[in-house]
């Protein structure tokens, strides 16, 4: 397992394989080692976009990301 940390300006919803994980800020979500597209939406905003994260073991992957 690794863990996420995702912080989005504004902030959005984040989705992988269709299951909502939650709203950033995510802090620490464990998720499985591996590559993933994760969907990221706002829709007070109308953004609607993807990103691909790698989690590694034992890791935590950050990304802050302003849109």
């Amino acid at each position: 397992m690794g863990k996420l940390t995702l912080k989005t300006t504004p902030w959005t919803s984040v989705f992988l394989s269709g299951k909502k994980l939650g709203d950033t800020p995510l802090v620490d979500f464990p998720i499985p080692v591996g590559t993933y597209v994760l969907k990221l939406s706002n829709p007070d905003t109308g953004l609607n976009t993807s990103i691909e994260v790698e989690i590694k073991s034992g890791q935590t992957t950050a990304k802050k990301l302003k849109f």
